[in-house]
């Protein structure tokens, strides 16, 4: 078995998005003038890394797997990264899948996990989908950062075949104001902070994202009651974080009869990531928080927020779960 090489490995790295469609089309027509007919090899999250044994490639991937992010992207290696806003992502695929605003998160934000190990690289240049962005712009810089010379009249005809890099428009009737809220809470700072490392990465999930307990695969509501047994009052919302440690702030309500209740909450991911027991002394909105760490982003993490005994009554509300990354290892 010959050794990869990774000068002609070609990178195009990107959210699931129109944009990066686009992206992906652009980089082949510029690669292919220098290289021809390249092969482009498409790579998900647990792919291994000797496909690329022997060969000269684009390496296309929405969700990198370890072995391309570890092995395939040393400081000498190019590559590319196409980004673009939280809102019009998720609207890309709820549109185009026929996805609930949950699942379209779901896909997004497993993307954008499973390439943090590629923020600030060198190689990696991040091209974001701006309001002003044109053509001419982003073929200019992807040739001029993978090193291939475009004579004029090649980025003329690139530019005619591919069109303009367009901004995905949002069916309003499909994606409400609602939903991008809920994307911008979910994913905003996640996008954010490739682009700007001041910027924190974390995740915030509203109770919308979030499962009832009592009506399985229903969405949670704010509130909910507490009598009866002990169980699993919310669940979900199976999204996917970045490998490290993370500390989660839980906004909870609790009614006067809810007051001294044992209460659990709990992190998976595929196992158990960390957990914490706590109860409200006295009634109102309080915070909670819980740290856990994330070491296989490839898998989506699932809070549990349970009640460790039964209780006659009482009323208990979750209003958000704010998620911060704060190492990146244990």
């Amino acid at each position: 078995m010959q050794a990869i090489v990774v000068d002609m490995i070609f990178l195009a790295l990107g959210m699931p998005s129109q944009f990066s469609v686009w992206g992906f089309e652009a980089l082949r027509r510029i690669v292919e003038l220098e290289h021809g007919g390249i092969e482009t090899i498409w790579f998900d999250r647990f792919d291994p890394v000797h496909r690329l044994d022997s060969q000269s490639a684009i390496a296309n991937a929405y969700f990198p797997s370890r072995a391309l992010s570890d092995k395939c992207l040393p400081e000498k290696s190019l590559g590319v990264f196409f980004t673009t806003s939280p809102v019009e992502a998720t609207a890309y695929q709820m549109t185009k899948h026929g996805s609930t605003v949950a699942e379209a998160l779901r896909t997004v934000g497993c993307s954008l996990a499973l390439m943090q190990p590629l923020r600030g690289r060198r190689n990696i240049l991040m091209i974001d989908q701006a309001p002003a962005l044109n053509a001419s712009t982003v073929i200019a810089a992807i040739a001029r950062h993978f090193r291939i010379s475009v004579p004029g009249e090649a980025a003329v005809e690139i530019e005619r075949s591919i069109g303009p890099p367009n901004r995905f428009k949002i069916d309003g009737s499909q994606f409400s104001e609602a939903d991008e809220s809920i994307a911008t809470l979910v994913l905003g700072n996640a996008i954010g902070h490739f682009h700007d490392p001041s910027v924190p990465l974390k995740s915030i999930w509203p109770h919308r994202v979030f499962y009832s307990g009592d009506k399985p695969n229903e969405e949670a509501p704010l509130v909910t009651e507490a009598t009866g047994a002990s169980r699993v009052l919310y669940y979900g919302p199976y999204f996917h974080l970045a490998e490290g440690r993370w500390q989660a702030k839980l906004t909870l309500g609790f009614s006067k009869d809810a007051v001294g209740l044992p209460m659990k909450v709990a992190a998976y991911g595929p196992g158990l990531l960390g957990e914490a027991n706590f109860r409200a002394r006295q009634e109102g909105i309080f915070s909670a928080r819980f740290n856990f760490s994330v070491t296989e982003p490839e898998h989506p993490v699932e809070l549990h927020v349970r009640t460790e005994e039964g209780a006659i009554e009482g009323r208990i509300a979750l209003g958000q779960v704010e998620l911060t990354w704060t190492a990146a290892k244990n």
